[in-house]
């Protein structure tokens, strides 16, 4: 459960799907005041607020943070605790991954499928697509009805709309990666 330390009583984030061992599967929002933070304790997560108002859910070989009034679930796909993907129907999220010696850890779309092949990304979802940019490392991205995909490396995004478009990777400009990670406190 999910509740604001500081402020108000009201609902700081909302669970809305369970998946797995993974206890606080959704966070949408932490309030609107910046002096509230939440917590959470899941099977090997912790949940809190960042300073940007993005919810901040620490692994032990992930952080992922989710913008503010975006949707996003953890999936425990193997039962171990920790968290093997996440799923975003809305909003913009920003992963962190750091197991030793690789592994697998997906972010999951409507539009496409992000898989680890580095350490660093951000992905933004709106109806229309999904945006995947790479800070830092390799990131795998395909759409999710299969086709080829691309991999994206360090200043390097896509745009996947729905369709069978060939996926074009592009360098980001400065405005476009600064407007993504402001929602991050970057």
């Amino acid at each position: 459960m999910i509740t604001p330390r500081y402020g108000p009583t009201r609902q700081a984030a909302r669970v809305t799907r369970l998946m797995g061992l993974i206890a606080a599967s959704v966070v949408v929002g932490i309030g609107t005041t910046g002096l509230e933070t939440a917590e959470a304790q899941t099977a090997g997560c912790a949940t809190s607020a960042g300073a940007a108002g993005q919810t901040v859910v620490r692994c032990r070989s992930v952080t992922i943070e989710v913008a503010r009034g975006a949707n996003a679930g953890l999936v425990d796909d193997n039962g171990d605790g920790e968290p093997d993907a996440v799923e975003v129907s809305a909003g913009a999220v920003y992963v962190v991954y750091q197991r030793p010696g690789g592994g697998r850890f997906q972010v999951q779309t409507p539009h496409a499928v992000a898989s680890v092949r580095g350490t660093t990304w951000a992905v933004d979802v709106t109806p229309g697509q999904s945006a995947v940019f790479v800070r830092e490392g390799r990131v795998g991205v395909a759409r999710v009805q299969g086709g080829r995909g691309v991999v994206l490396t360090a200043g390097e995004g896509v745009d996947v709309a729905p369709g069978s478009a060939p996926l074009v990777v592009n360098r980001w400009g400065a405005a476009r990666v600064a407007a993504l990670l402001a929602r991050f406190g970057r």
